[in-house]
């Protein structure tokens, strides 16, 4: 009897402690990705924000060449405006210089009848007067051929000056046009990478709120497993409270041996964990006692009494428990409602690692009743409950291999199972 207490215990600790250990590892894992997958982010959110930096530093000194340019190819438009003015004013003193040339020529040729320098001098009257002409005549012609020169040369070197100036401005102009395209495409890849770092945050906001959502799953699994652990330490404190009960009922029935064998029974510890919660610690061979079928009174826990595995010799699905099964299985639809057998009040209900949801309720006409594996609970331990109240619905909750109903009827608390057809009506 020890040694299968311990082997129950032991299965008990491996079947509900390891699989929360397993998820909670897998969630840790998964914490891990997730907390790689923000770093790598964060790292490219960063990446893309230096750039960003680099791309604004491109722009402020291209801008700032950009508006030297700019102001230099304004100072040589002002020099190339003021070249044409004077330009147009030369060519304007040039124009009127030989208006005036042709003038005093028509003068000089009406005064002399177009005499020329032999006559000039013929004419004179005296050598000295023909000196005085010829002097005249010479200096009028040599001061207009040198105004003429004089003008030539002006526009010629104002023409020059204006052809290096139209180059100059020709250059500034080419390297204004390429500062603009330049920054115009620095702006156009500061806007992508502007929507980048968008996208970046977005997806970091994502990744975060799936780390979030992993890190709430392993506050519930570890929930989950501390209350586990706390179900398996009252499991183990009822095996003792059993044990000790079992014991004791051993003692005297070695002092009393004229009594019943039912008295004789062991009291039998609480194995839950068996899919159709086979309780009883007894040989797997002894036949448990059956109550008169005249003993009525007792309603169906569920609507449709379909039986899927009857009470006595079986052998356990899970091959935990056994070769005895202490109830009847009913099978059903998940959350098909279950009832009371009879009224009495609620002396557990509860969840273990092997009898999952659990209701047991204690008659008054001594008879435990007790409802195994059931998807929620709508009572709890202490409360009165009256036939046919529903206690919850049906499930496969602890060691169960699918849904159904287990349910039993014993002479003790977890001990003492009898077969519950007869007091169904089965």
């Amino acid at each position: 009897m020890r040694k299968k207490l311990l082997v129950t215990i032991s299965f008990m600790l491996l079947v509900n402690t390891a699989p929360m250990s397993v998820l909670a590892d897998e969630i840790d894992q998964k914490i891990e990705n997730q907390t790689k997958k923000i770093e790598d982010i964060v790292k490219n959110e960063k990446d893309a924000k230096d750039y960003l930096a680099t791309l604004e530093t491109e722009i402020t000194t291209i801008e700032t060449e950009y508006n030297a340019v700019l102001s230099e190819k304004q100072k040589h438009e002002k020099e190339m405006n003021k070249l044409n003015t004077d330009i147009t004013n030369l060519e304007t003193k040039i124009k009127k210089r030989n208006e005036q040339l042709r003038a005093q020529a028509r003068t000089t040729q009406t005064n002399h009848e177009q005499e020329s320098m032999l006559t000039v001098l013929l004419s004179a009257e005296s050598i000295s007067d023909a000196i005085t002409k010829a002097i005249a005549v010479n200096t009028l012609v040599t001061a207009n051929n040198d105004i003429l020169t004089a003008q030539k040369d002006d526009k010629k070197e104002l023409d020059t000056l204006k052809v290096s100036l139209t180059e100059t401005l020709k250059t500034l102009e080419k390297k204004t046009e390429e500062l603009e395209e330049k920054e115009a495409t620095l702006a156009e890849a500061k806007l992508e990478q502007n929507v980048k770092i968008n996208e970046i945050a977005a997806s970091l906001a994502n990744e975060t709120a799936e780390k979030d959502k992993f890190v709430k799953q392993k506050e519930e699994a570890v929930k989950r497993k501390e209350a586990q652990l706390k179900a398996i330490a009252e499991e183990k404190k009822k095996e003792a409270q059993a044990k000790a009960t079992a014991e004791k009922q051993a003692k005297q029935a070695a002092l009393a041996p004229t009594q019943t064998t039912e008295k004789e029974e062991p009291v039998s510890v609480p194995d839950t964990n068996n899919d159709t919660s086979n309780n009883d610690v007894a040989d797997d061979n002894q036949q448990a006692p059956t109550p008169p079928v005249s003993s009525g009174g007792w309603s169906a826990p569920v609507a449709n009494l379909t039986i899927t595995s009857g009470f006595g010799g079986r052998e356990d699905p899970t091959g935990i428990s056994g070769s005895f099964h202490d109830g009847i299985d009913f099978g059903g639809a998940s959350g098909t409602p279950i009832m009371a057998a009879g009224s009495g009040e609620v002396v557990s209900a509860n969840y273990s690692g092997m009898a999952g949801n659990h209701v047991v309720i204690k008659h008054s006409n001594g008879y435990y009743s007790y409802y195994l594996h059931m998807s929620s609970l709508s009572v709890s331990a202490g409360q009165s409950v009256s036939a046919g109240q529903n206690l919850g619905g049906m499930g496969t909750t602890g060691n169960s291999t699918g849904v159904h109903l287990h349910f039993s009827i014993s002479t003790g608390l977890w001990s003492g199972f009898v077969n519950p057809a007869p007091f169904l009506g089965l």
